[in-house]
């Protein structure tokens, strides 16, 4: 059986941290590379056919982040899910990641997941990729 074809919606962040430092630059290229990796990763382990959408499409299509707005623009893709993400950084040691699997017709959850990492560094951001890309292989439920 074929996987499915997957939207890769650009990740967001939400940094409360409050830390002075302007990390801008440094969070937009982890995100961006938390995006193609998780898209490279799920389309290596045979669970999706997976295309990360680029940054500049679903924000113009879809400036408020509507959720039936960010569907229609992974159907118009030709995607059968999309997944949605946003890491949240409270602390420079403590940062969460939201991460959801939609099936684009029905608007339903396929699989959620709430995922804690420490450490806002290039290895942190990696090793929460490949352990997301783990907890979504062994988190679908079987296709039919």
């Amino acid at each position: 059986m074929r996987p499915p074809s997957l939207a890769v919606l650009p990740i967001k962040l939400l940094d409360t941290s409050g830390e002075p430092t302007d990390q801008s630059a440094q969070h937009a290229e982890r995100l961006a590379r938390l995006g193609e990796h998780l898209a490279a990763d799920l389309t290596r382990l045979g669970l999706a056919r997976a295309t990360l959408l680029p940054i500049d499409g679903p924000l113009r299509t879809c400036p408020s982040g509507d959720a039936a707005c960010l569907l229609r623009v992974a159907r118009d893709e030709g995607a059968e899910w999309v997944f949605v993400g946003v890491v949240h950084k409270s602390s420079t040691l403590i940062l969460q990641l939201w991460a959801r699997l939609v099936e684009v017709r029905t608007g339903r959850d396929i699989l959620s997941r709430d995922l804690n990492f420490r450490g806002d560094t290039d290895e942190a951001w990696q090793r929460a990729e490949r352990f997301l890309a783990e907890q979504i292989r062994d988190g679908l439920p079987p296709r039919r």
